[in-house]
């Protein structure tokens, strides 16, 4: 299998390294800035004693999430594949949350903050309904309409939705290894941002 380095900074920060036929993995869930992603991703490249220039392809979280998380995880992807020359690809953040389930048909929740939450529902490796963002009480009542699925959030919305919680190495391992196949050119590689910016919400938008 090709050698990989996938970033998740949607909410905190969480590195997995694959390289030398092992797995490499760090988390901080309370920062996602440049500050602490970048000796993150030093630290496992020297655990691994490994280069950027021997990973064969790199990856990341595309969104929805953090708008300065993303930014700076998608800038330093699309940075060192510029520079290196090499492939990528993204991966959905409720896409990846859903590999916390072990069930193939799932909602899959994650918070965007102010009562307002990500959604998305799955079957497989088809996505049903695409990531979209809805109150609380909205979910809910989506989730309820759908019980034969199983649920997966985050860790901010495991006390109100009953479900798989997190993500971590794991995680990270299914959803590389599953969407490494769709290689992208780093100009490609484009945020979801499925939520406005704070600055730019009108009346009536969430």
């Amino acid at each position: 299998m090709k050698s990989y380095l996938m970033i998740d900074t949607a909410e905190g920060t969480r590195v997995l390294l694959f390289s030398g036929g092992e797995y490499y993995y760090d988390e901080n869930l309370k920062n996602a800035g440049s500050e602490t992603l970048m000796p993150m991703i030093d630290g496992l490249l020297k655990q691994a004693s490994a280069t950027l220039n021997d990973i064969d392809i790199f990856g990341a979280c595309v969104g929805p999430g953090s708008f300065t998380g993303l930014r700076i995880g998608l800038t330093t992807i699309k940075t060192f594949c510029y520079s290196l020359g090499k492939p990528c690809f993204g991966v959905n953040n409720l896409r990846l949350n859903s590999y916390n389930n072990n069930s193939d048909k799932v909602i899959s929740v994650a918070d965007a903050g102010n009562k307002v939450c990500y959604v998305a529902r799955f079957d497989g490796d088809n996505t049903l309904d695409p990531a979209t963002c809805m109150t609380l009480d909205d979910a809910l009542k989506f989730v309820n309409a759908h019980k034969d699925y199983a649920v997966s959030t985050d860790n901010k919305l495991a006390g109100i939705f009953s479900g798989t919680v997190g993500i971590g190495m794991r995680e990270m391992k299914i959803a590389a290894e599953k969407h490494m196949a769709e290689v992208l050119d780093q100009k490609e590689l484009l945020p979801l941002y499925i939520r406005k910016a704070q600055p730019e919400r009108g009346e009536g938008d969430l």
